[in-house]
Formats: C-alpha cells, sequence, structure tokens
C-alpha cells in the first residue's frame, strides 16, 4: 500500500491515477445519509456509500477500508473504489455450536439413512453438496470484488436446498457474504427450516407428511351422492 506522509506527496499521488491503493480508517459516519470521513495520515476525505464497490456490509466508525484516491465533480479529493481491508469475517466458536445445533436433528436422520444404505454414498453427498456450496460463495465473493459477472442467487439457493446449506452457513460467515441481504437471508432459513422439519419426520416414519397427505384426500376427494 501507498504511504502519502505530506501534502505535496499527497498531490502527487492523487496525480498519478488510480493504480495507487491506500489504507485509512473510517472515523466518521452518517448512516441516514449514508456519507461520513475517512482519516489518512493528517488528511479527512469524504466517503460516500456510493464510493463502495459491494455493499454487503453496513459501514461502520472504526472500519479499515483501502481505496483509490480521485475527485468528485467539483474537484475535491475524495475516496473511490473502495472496499474492507481484508474483507471476511471468521468462524468462531459460537458460530459452530449453533452449526452443531442445527446438525443435531438431520445429522441423526442421516445416520439412520447410512444404517440402511451405504454410508460412504450418504456422507459422500452430504460433505460433497457444502464443500460445493462453500465453493460458489466464495466465487460469487471473488467476483462482487472485482465486479464480475454474479452468480445467480437462485443457484446459491439451490445448492443448499439440495442439502449444501451447512456449507453455505459457514461460507456466509467466513467470506461475510450476503448476511445482511434480508431477502436472501429469509429464503436461506427458510430452507434450513425445511430441512430440520424433513430430518424430524424422516426420524418419525414421516408421520407429518403422511397425515398431510390424508388430509388433502379427505378434502378434495368428491363426496358421493
Amino acid at each position: 500500500m501507498a504511504n502519502v506522509a505530506n501534502p505535496a506527496t499527497f498531490r502527487q499521488d492523487l496525480s498519478k491515477g488510480p493504480a495507487i491503493k491506500l489504507t485509512a480508517r473510517i472515523v466518521e459516519w452518517d448512516q441516514s445519509r449514508g456519507r461520513g470521513t475517512l482519516a489518512f495520515e493528517k488528511h479527512r476525505i469524504p466517503l460516500q456509500r456510493d464510493d463502495f464497490l459491494v455493499h454487503h456490509k453496513r459501514p461502520e466508525v472504526g472500519d479499515v477500508v483501502e481505496f483509490r484516491l480521485g475527485r468528485d465533480d467539483a474537484g475535491r479529493i475524495t475516496a473511490q473504489d473502495v472496499e474492507h481491508h481484508n474483507d471476511g469475517g471468521r468462524i468462531r466458536f459460537w458460530h459452530l455450536l449453533e452449526l452443531l445445533v442445527l446438525l443435531a436433528a438431520p445429522g441423526y436422520a442421516l445416520y439412520w439413512l447410512a444404517d440402511r444404505n451405504d454410508w460412504r454414498l450418504v456422507v459422500g453427498c452430504g460433505l460433497g453438496l457444502s464443500t460445493i456450496a462453500f465453493l460458489l460463495y466464495w466465487l460469487d465473493k471473488l467476483r462482487a470484488r472485482y465486479g464480475q459477472w454474479r452468480m445467480a442467487e437462485s443457484s446459491l439457493h439451490l445448492i443448499s436446498l439440495l442439502g449444501g446449506w451447512p456449507g453455505a452457513f459457514l461460507a456466509q460467515r467466513h467470506f461475510r457474504h450476503k448476511t445482511s441481504k434480508v431477502r436472501f437471508q429469509l429464503l436461506f432459513w427458510l430452507i434450513v427450516t425445511l430441512h430440520q422439519f424433513l430430518a424430524v419426520d424422516y426420524l418419525h416414519e414421516w408421520s407429518a407428511l403422511r397425515a398431510a397427505n390424508t388430509a388433502f384426500k379427505q378434502a378434495t376427494m368428491r363426496t358421493p351422492r
């Protein structure tokens, strides 16, 4: 990263164009107006929400970002092509604990399923789908960072629906990707809930689905005259 020590060098680096990548910290941020200020050496650089390349994380005071120097329409120095520094989260202990709780019913169901089938096939499919989901999130995050063509959200949801939701859960937290999109998260957790329901119902010999099927037949069956 470039280091600008004084105003003269600061202006010189600005004149070199967008190739220079700098690092600074957000010291002011107005969430309602979507604008704030970066502290870079002894300089204060205005920052706006639209200056970010991707918008999956809400800017906050204290965030470290990478940016390029530029000028606005009035000729004032501003930040451009802003990204959060080391843009990624961490898989923490409580994330693993949460996943362990979510895997309790599906894991027990897979245990019984593996006992009735080839366990290598069952375990391999589960791990394989989660690995694919993790890699798809990683690829989509890279494309978002470099402004490339994005992966359809329906594809991410599909791999979760097929059984890769544990890998998607970890990828969202590791890459800090898709976690702030309410609609995406709502559909993702509906998929996780569906897997919980199916696992529990499988362990109860599909009692809920059998009851629903019986009720549907009774409701749609024509009453003889």
